[in-house]
């Protein structure tokens, strides 16, 4: 018997979204949609988790480990749907994360879109992954 969200997101944020946002390059994406599973990007695939953030977190992430790739793709899926392999756990000095422990099936993406950079090379909100 699996075990309710609401025991697998202890430790999540009060706020702990509805959604929750996952960045991956538009190569991965787009084999991704052919296979009809993603297993995530090399970084994840070393950590044995898809990385996910909540809303606020996204353009700290894209700061921290994308700055100035314009190859990127915003993914976001309901936090429900992603259950109960979905577990927020502390990043020593970043904060709480969402983890996604499985291979994502691409019908549990709610939408996608590219991730713009303006002109100073950072990427432009909102991130709200489009209405694809």
């Amino acid at each position: 018997m699996t075990e309710p969200l609401t025991t697998q997101t202890r430790g999540a944020p009060a706020e702990a979204a509805a959604r929750v946002y996952h960045i991956a390059t538009a190569v991965d994406w787009a084999a991704a949609e052919r296979s009809g599973s993603y297993p995530g990007g090399a970084l994840c695939r070393e950590n044995g988790f898809i990385h996910f953030s909540g809303g606020d977190q996204v353009a700290g992430t894209l700061a921290r480990f994308f700055a100035g790739r314009d190859d990127l793709v915003l993914l976001s899926a309901a936090a429900d749907d992603l259950a109960p392999a979905l577990r927020w756990e502390e990043v020593p000095g970043a904060g709480t994360f969402p983890h996604y422990y499985g291979v994502l099936a691409t019908g549990t993406v709610r939408c996608h879109g590219p991730i713009p950079l303006g002109p100073d090379g950072r990427h432009l909100p909102p991130f709200d992954g489009g209405a694809r």
